[in-house]
């Protein structure tokens, strides 16, 4: 109860000392003040030796009836607030009415409640806890309201259960739990209604639950749902109603007389014995973003002791839920209990392809007709299972536009019933009650579910706010930063105060404990246009032939200390997310462009690795410490290219350049030769025409790879692992590492049974070794992007990279496979990860420069601040992802008009049922074919993975409110025969090709990124060629001017990544 505890009204602990002292049997009580006691029953449940004991508990609670009202109408309860020295928002005296929402009015209306013109609203103690235990997202909100220094909402916690004349401690006979925090709203808010009867404000229930309403009536209270409330008293408040949530369903859904759909959920009691019993199970609901109508749910599974009776940690087990009737109304995200089939039932996961993914298709399913749970897993069935209750609803606000109903039904006082359809595919379309039907047309609207019922269809919701025109890059930026659940607003102020002030300069107390590096020739090597230079890097040839190489990354730690507002929102944030055309920080711009930014001729502050290395690359010596740079120049790839291809060059940058390009070449064979991955990704480019004054793309192309790209990559893989390996050895049971587990058992299996039929060898992935061999083995002479294209099937194939806390672990599991490094970890971008601003703290703490943190040093700490970080570093992926398809629909608008898209080449990635995917490498994307989409020549459903065909794209006609790849159908106009000749591939060849061409140097467009171990983000892993660094300007930076005088059209280029897959996990970064 930690907000009533800030109040002073907790559960028999008050802030003040007098009840405490009173408590203890000592001390002075406040006047007036009387002390009771009640019992509070419960039951508990224990296991023993396989025997569940389940007992009633009687608890005594102490109740009050001292507890204040929170009115100013009241002077009795504001004699006692301030007898108590309680300095807690009040209820207003002059208020029309006081409102007492119950729990569900609470869950479904937090967003009217949060309207400016909702106030005076007591929230009892009771709702509170029902509501932190339903929906932590909505408690923390009220919170915040409460917890408003301002105090503008007038919101008081009563704390309704340590009252007298409230408590309602005991159940009644025949009372469900449910039935029983109704009594206790319906107490409490008669309470008010007494005691404030000759103050003046009303004292109104808001409750949407017919029965509560009706007892409510009987005892004489005033009762209104939330919309009644605000026609009545916020006539003013203009569209306050549409974000209200509604109180029943719309009439033609409504319960009477239709058929139900899906089965109740079970009750709250039985779902409690059914998880005890084991005969039901709880985990996590997730689904794919295009398909609602199967999912599968995560249960962790008990597991045995381990030797010596130690405890061991139990497993996640995957179960199918095979349709949408069986999700029972459940959403991705969400806690539910399931119960598991019989292993008769057992099923597979759906082969088809849906046109629309709302609208459910009908699937044969094969039964697995065995009761051996064995024999049915190894005949390809999944674990089969059924949600029978919500335990905890998860679901956000989602993004969408609304679809008008032809059928719509229009009541007299104008409200519209119409249908939203989310943008994504795995939301299900809710119906919306609305009286701005017209306002809502051509905008992209944010929408809440309220509820569900079991004879309908769709769910209710409520529209949370009007985000913009749909088309418009800004409203569809974030839209998708919306959806991805990314932090995008402005740094708060707290944050921006932890910002140095007035002009900054290199302190002599830091010149004093700091190796100077000022000397040596550092330069940066960034793609062009980069503000946010984190890593520079400087190579100098020794008097005995030896190399000195240094690593210098910025030291952001120096500016952001460990436990300020600027470091908590940094750990919240935990990455910077890259969209096509623009970046959302992790830290405030000062920092990312300015202070820690590694710029040519100004003097920066950084954390070092340096070695002296050997002209083969072995390590002579190794050192760890905070430096002083002054960087020579802040170079482009191209640029730095050009210095080392140029022979003639012996400047001192350039051959600085050189002996780093020459050890680079030396890191990476030795990497290969270990086993590293050389997968891939399709990297894209788009061109955007500059005098466009919306900057629309023109074009997307296939982004060209050159050495010094991975030069800079394997210094900092270099510069990962060693200090991974000095975090490690220093802090066994709390490093920040990252690891890449093996492919799971299988995983390749699909991916093979193509090979075959291409007449390709098979894949090996007992080692990564091995894998590498085969990757290189299945290559064709008469077809260059087939070893490409089988690369990034490969990479969907894998696990996803984590970052974890070494003491969860043995060290065996510490391996990075895609690497194949037996240890690592990210140190080289603090800028824009969280992580390596927890490994910047280890290694200064491992090298006695500063002390050790409490936090960074707490295995329980650490196992929260990863699985944070990991969980912000996939959707920063997917938003990304999100981002390119956005993108790519923009390239083809350029198509509209009748205009006709030139058929391509395209390869088959997916064979289902009733179509296939295939992926356009021209355009770097994929989509779905469909076999009525064919010609009567064409059977999609005879296509093997891999085989090669002409597709013809379209844009389709209704799709007016969709600016995403989605709008494009494809259908396969041929089937092109290639005669399949094994070679062997070079995975080397290209760069060195691709530096040998003439380059016209991009102009970054903002959302550049860097090639440096940031492991290929979409496909992502691929682990020789790493993906490149995202750099953009922030959302609302000009782009540079053109000059009038200049007529033709000035392109620019954007280096982007394709989206890898039409699935969720359609990629790995290293």
């Amino acid at each position: 109860l930690q907000f009533l505890y800030l109040i002073g009204w907790a559960r028999g602990t008050p802030r003040t000392d007098t009840y405490a002292s009173r408590v203890e049997g000592g001390g002075r009580a406040a006047r007036g003040t009387t002390m009771f006691t009640g019992n509070k029953s419960f039951f508990s449940s224990t296991r023993r030796g396989g025997k569940i004991t389940v007992s009633k508990q009687v608890k005594k609670v102490y109740l009050r009836a001292d507890i204040p009202c929170g009115s100013e109408a009241c002077p009795a309860c504001q004699e006692l607030m301030s007898e108590l020295g309680n300095d807690v928002a009040t209820l207003e005296a002059d208020a029309p009415a006081y409102i007492v929402p119950d729990t569900n009015v609470l869950l479904h209306n937090i967003d009217a409640i949060e309207a400016p013109a909702v106030r005076n609203v007591v929230v009892l103690d009771t709702v509170l806890q029902e509501v932190k235990g339903l929906n932590r997202a909505v408690y923390d909100r009220i919170v915040a309201v409460v917890r408003d220094p301002e105090k503008r909402k007038r919101f008081y916690v009563f704390s309704n259960e340590n009252h007298r004349d409230t408590a309602c401690q005991e159940r009644q006979a025949g009372e469900s739990p449910n039935d029983h925090n109704d009594r206790k709203i319906r107490e409490a808010a008669k309470w008010y209604q007494l005691h404030l009867a000759d103050a003046g404000p009303k004292v109104i229930l808001l409750t949407h639950d017919k029965a509560n309403k009706e007892r409510a009536v009987a005892g004489g209270m005033p009762c209104m749902s939330m919309s009644e409330y605000v026609t009545q008293y916020l006539k003013d408040a203009e569209g306050l109603l549409d974000i209200v949530a509604t109180a029943t369903s719309a009439p033609n859904e409504r319960a009477a007389g239709r058929k139900k759909i899906y089965s109740e959920y079970l009750p709250r009691a039985a779902v409690e014995r059914g998880l005890l019993t084991k005969a039901l199970l709880q985990g996590n609901l997730r689904q794919s973003a295009t398909n609602m109508h199967e999912g599968h749910v995560s249960v962790l599974m008990p597991s045995e002791g381990g030797e010596g009776g130690a405890k061991k940690k139990g497993s996640y087990k995957e179960f199918l839920i095979p349709s949408k009737v069986m999700l029972n109304r459940c959403m991705d995200s969400d806690v539910v209990a399931i119960k598991v089939l019989p292993v008769e039932e057992w099923t597979k996961p759906s082969r088809l392809l849906r046109p629309d993914e709302r609208k459910n298709l009908a699937e044969k399913r094969p039964r697995a007709q065995v009761s051996d749970e064995a024999s049915a897993v190894a005949s390809g069935f999944s674990p089969t299972a059924e949600v029978v209750a919500l335990i905890e609803n998860r679901r956000k606000p989602v993004c969408g536009s609304i679809l008008v109903d032809k059928n719509a039904e229009a009541s007299n006082a104008g409200i519209e019933s119409v249908l939203f359809r989310a943008v994504k595919s795995n939301v299900p379309y809710i119906r919306l009650r609305t009286r701005q039907t017209e306002q809502y047309k051509g905008k992209r609207i944010q929408v809440a579910i309220d509820e569900w019922d079991a004879n309908s269809p769709y769910p209710q919701g409520h529209v949370v706010r009007v985000l913009g025109d749909i088309g418009d890059k800004d409203t569809e930026a974030e839209v998708i930063l919306l959806e991805n659940d990314v932090p995008f607003y402005q740094f708060p102020q707290k944050v921006l105060d932890c910002l140095p002030t007035g002009e900054w300069h290199v302190e002599a107390s830091e010149e004093e404990v700091r190796t100077d590096f000022r000397h040596r020739c550092v330069v940066s090597v960034d793609p062009p246009g980069c503000k946010d230079i984190d890593d520079a890097l400087h190579c100098h040839r020794l008097p005995n032939g030896n190399f000195e190489v240094g690593v210098h990354i910025a030291d952001v730690t120096h500016f952001m200390k460990e436990g300020t507002a600027l470091d908590e929102e940094a750990q919240k944030r935990s990455t910077s997310v890259y969209l096509v055309d623009r970046r959302i920080d992790m830290l405030p711009k000062l920092l990312t462009e300015n202070l820690c930014s590694l710029v040519g001729g100004e003097e920066r502050y950084t954390f070092s690795c340096w070695w002296e290395m050997t002209p083969d690359a072995r390590v002579v010596k190794e050192n760890f410490g905070k430096g002083i740079i002054k960087s020579r120049s802040a170079m482009s790839y191209y640029t730095a290219q050009d210095m080392v291809d140029d022979a003639n060059d012996t400047s001192e940058i350039a051959m600085g350049l050189k002996g780093l390009l020459h050890l680079s070449k030396v890191l990476k064979q030795r990497r290969i030769e270990a086993g590293a991955l050389t997968l891939a990704s399709q990297e894209m480019k788009f061109t955007i025409d500059m005098e466009d004054s919306g900057k629309n793309p023109t074009d997307v192309t296939e982004y060209v790879h050159i050495p010094t790209m991975s030069m800079i990559e394997e210094f900092m893989l270099f510069a990962n692992v060693a200090v991974a390996g000095k975090i490690e050895r220093e802090f066994p049971k709390w490093a920040c590492l990252r690891r890449h587990p093996a492919p799971t058992d299988g995983a390749m299996d699909s991916l093979n049974d193509a090979l075959t039929t291409q007449g390709m060898p098979l894949l090996d992935t007992s080692t990564s070794r091995k894998l590498a061999d085969t990757l290189d083995a299945c290559a064709d002479k008469n077809d260059p992007y087939f070893n490409k294209l089988v690369r990034m099937l490969t990479t969907r194939c894998m696990n996803q990279a984590k970052y974890f806390s070494s003491g969860e672990l043995e060290r065996q599991q510490y391996w990075h496979y895609g690497l194949a490094m037996e240890i690592y970890t990210h140190f080289t971008s603090p800028i824009r990860r969280f992580a390596d601003v927890v490994v910047h703290r280890q290694l200064a703490a491992a090298i006695g420069i500063a002390k050790r943190s409490d936090k960074h040093m707490d295995q329980d700490v650490m196992t929260e601040v990863t699985g944070n970080m990991n969980y912000r570093h996939t959707l920063a992926q997917h938003a990304g992802r999100d981002s390119r398809n956005l993108f790519i629909g923009y390239v083809f608008d350029s198509f509209k008009g009748g205009k006709t898209i030139p058929d391509e080449v395209a390869y088959v990635t997916r064979v289902l049922e009733n179509g296939v995917t295939v992926m356009v490498p021209r355009y770097g994307t994929e989509g779905n074919v469909y076999a009525e989409d064919c010609g009567a020549d064409i059977d999609v459903r005879k296509l093997k993975q891999l085989d090669k065909v002409k597709v013809r794209i379209t844009l389709r006609a209704d799709a007016q409110d969709d600016v995403s790849r989605n709008k494009l159908v494809y259908s396969v106009i041929e089937w092109v025969e290639v005669k399949r000749v094994p070679g062997h591939a070079n995975t080397h060849g290209a760069e060195e090709k691709a530096a040998a061409q003439p380059r016209i140097a991009p102009v970054c467009a903002g959302a550049e990124r860097k090639r440096e171990e940031v492991e290929a983000e979409d496909e992502e892993e691929a682990a020789a060629a790493p993906e490149a660094k995202k750099k953009a300007k922030r959302v609302g930076n000009a782009a540079p001017p053109v000059k009038k005088s200049v007529k033709k059209v000035v392109k620019k280029v954007v280096k982007r990544k394709r989206a890898a897959a039409a699935d969720d996990d359609d990629g790995i970064e290293l």
